[in-house]
């Protein structure tokens, strides 16, 4: 099965058109979310992270196999490219879905199955999150998300006042101020998670949403930086995000798909 994606999650996962502009229903709405999981966690003192790494994405691929488990899923390992160094994990798994009813499915075979993925993880990590996000489109990928590539991370935060339907409009409008300056699914993919389950303890600590772009490359990358820094997209955005969210400097993996349809 093809799942769209680009997180590539993130990837991702909805219609072509998951911000639709309805002006049948009177005004924009939001179109379906999708399931994304994400680990976090800290390598155990003199193993070889990477190396471990490797080997426990082929045994979760083997495993799946076994079990008719994660044949619809997507799942990539993330390693820090650009960072202010205070990331807080050293190993990060990000896996996504097309759907919640694979997604479910897929979660009852791992916690009815599963004891030796969690048996073999607990020899090279320790101090891990598990968290559970809401993904909606903003810009759609190409199916380079289901390859290796990069993936930029950004918490936002709503302005007093604003939210979901501020959002959107904004969403809806950028993604057309995207597409008029010729920027296309095989340059970037946009999407903004939405936390579920397992986020930072508190509502002082709560993010509004997590933005991600994902492109094909690091030179993809620097190529929209241009066009954000030099072009004058970054005058757009702020035109139409200004008064609605705020958001981090962002954080960029190397993203390496181990796990795909």
């Amino acid at each position: 099965m093809k799942i769209q994606s680009f997180l590539g999650t993130a990837c991702l996962l909805l219609t072509p058109m998951s911000l639709a502009d309805n002006h049948a229903s009177g005004g924009p709405e939001w179109a379906m979310g999708n399931p994304v999981e994400i680990y976090g966690c800290s390598f155990k003192d003199g193993v070889n992270g990477y190396e471990l790494s490797m080997k426990h994405a082929a045994l979760v691929n083997a495993w799946g196999e076994e079990h008719d488990a994660f044949q619809n899923h997507v799942g990539q390992l993330m390693w820090p490219e650009f960072s202010d160094g205070q990331y807080p994990t050293d190993f990060t798994w990000l896996g996504y879905w097309e759907n919640y009813a694979d997604y479910g499915a897929d979660m009852d075979k791992r916690a009815e199955h599963g004891a030796e993925l969690y048996v073999e993880a607990n020899k090279f990590l320790e101090q891990c999150s598990h968290s559970e996000w809401g993904a909606w489109e903003v810009f759609p990928a190409e199916d380079w998300t289901l390859g290796n590539h990069v993936t930029e991370f950004s918490d936002c935060f709503y302005k007093e006042g604003k939210g979901d339907a501020d959002l959107l409009v904004a969403n809806i409008a950028f993604a057309k101020e995207m597409s008029a300056r010729g920027l296309t699914g095989a340059d970037l993919g946009a999407v903004q998670l939405w936390p579920r389950a397992g986020g930072p303890a508190g509502l002082e600590n709560a993010i509004s949403f997590k933005w991600i772009t994902g492109y094909p490359s690091l030179s993809a990358y620097a190529n929209f930086t241009n066009t954000w820094w030099n072009e004058g997209l970054i005058t757009a955005w702020n035109a139409l995000y200004g008064d609605v969210v705020a958001c981090d400097s962002g954080r960029v993996y190397q993203s390496q798909v181990m796990n795909r349809p």
